[in-house]
């Protein structure tokens, strides 16, 4: 009976082996979805298609997915503990739902594979997808849905992605690279670059450009196994409709800060500091720059997301402006304010100019601020 069970047991795993393995016909791809319109969608997406017609098989593997409905979504989402997964749907679900409801481009670049290949790649798949394994931490520089797929072919194909002579995906910083996709001058750019630390800006390699879904796409184009291309010509699977770019938004970063520049200039000229307009100014306008340095410190320092650390923007946006403004702009009297006012601006001054050579936005952020803690020094000086 003992051998019977493990003979029984061995037909078993045979049997399961075989359910889990390509066929000589099968395909693997990868597929490249084009950037959309929502800031989700800003920098592309990328899946593993796995097709074999002797089966049925018609799967697209997606790291990367997350459930709105996790306990403390919110919360976790912010502190970086937010749960990512991998996830399959059929190819033809995806193709509908891309095409129909979100309209990107999807092109498909096929991996010429051999068997043994094409069936590790699956293999690792369905080992990921299990319940024990699906789920990791999203880390989007470093760990996200176009490096696990990069790092599963190049364990199927070791040596296949010549690194070192991909010159065209070397010499930009993960914040340059990011940038190349996010509108110049809209809020979110300012916003995503302000909570940006100096992790963001170490200069990338052709493999770590590789967290942009295009980037991994056209290292994969230049890929290569015995002097054979990796892939074949990428197949165009939808080709998006054209959408229609916004024109001037004169409610956008810029023009707002640049007219609240101006008109700051203009009252702190025209009136002096009293318990009045400018006054009421500086409450509101210290006040809301030191809750963004609030927020950005805490997301510097008690958080996961260590692309936030080391973070220039807190010495432009002091957390203590917050505070200390309801003191400091209704007792002018006093040599511990003029000092306060004097290091806010030094600091937030250099602090500008450095950010400048990261993204130039951070200086016309910083403007208003720095209006006011030079005419406040001004005036306390006095």
């Amino acid at each position: 009976m003992k051998y019977l069970y493990v003979l029984f047991l061995s037909i078993l795993m045979s049997s399961a082996l075989a359910q889990n393995s390509l066929s000589t016909q099968s395909r693997v791809s990868l597929v490249t979805i084009a950037p959309g319109t929502e800031l989700y969608s800003y920098f592309g997406h990328t899946l593993i298609r796995v097709y074999d017609p002797a089966t049925g098989l018609d799967r697209a593997y997606s790291y990367g997915t997350f459930d709105f409905q996790t306990e403390n979504f919110y919360w976790k989402f912010l502190k970086g503990t937010l749960p990512y997964s991998l996830s399959y749907n059929s190819m033809s679900d995806v193709l509908n739902y891309y095409s129909q409801y979100e309209n990107r481009t999807l092109r498909e670049q096929v991996l010429a594979l051999n068997d043994t290949q094409r069936n590790q790649i699956f293999q690792a798949l369905e080992k990921n997808y299990l319940p024990e394994n699906r789920y990791y931490q999203y880390k989007f520089f470093y760990d996200n849905c176009a490096t696990r797929i990069r790092d599963i072919f190049e364990q199927a194909a070791p040596g296949a992605y010549p690194w070192d002579k991909m010159t065209r995906l070397e010499g930009l910083s993960y914040r340059d690279w990011m940038n190349r996709y996010l509108p110049a001058t809209a809020w979110v750019t300012f916003g995503m670059n302000m909570a940006l630390g100096l992790p963001s800006d170490v200069t990338t390699n052709a493999s770590q450009s590789c967290y942009l879904p295009d980037n991994l796409e056209i290292a994969t184009a230049q890929a290569g196994l015995n002097n054979q291309k990796l892939v074949e010509p990428s197949l165009t699977l939808f080709e998006a409709q054209p959408i229609l770019v916004e024109g001037f938004d004169p409610l956008g970063p810029l023009p707002v800060l640049l007219t609240l520049s101006f008109v700051l200039v203009f009252l702190s000229m025209r009136f002096s500091h009293k318990r009045g307009l400018l006054y009421g100014l500086d409450i509101a306008l210290f006040l809301i720059y030191g809750l963004f340095g609030i927020l950005i410190f805490f997301l510097a320092t008690a958080t996961d997301h260590e692309v936030m650390s080391y973070n220039v923007s807190c010495l432009i946006l002091w957390p203590v402006h917050f505070p200390l403004v309801f003191w400091f702009a209704k007792n002018p009297s006093g040599g511990f304010w003029l000092k306060y006012v004097r290091l806010a601006l030094i600091v937030g001054l250099i602090a500008s100019i450095i950010s400048g050579y990261l993204f130039y936005g951070l200086f016309i952020i910083a403007l208003p601020i720095l209006i006011r803690l030079f005419f406040l020094s001004r005036f306390y000086s006095k």
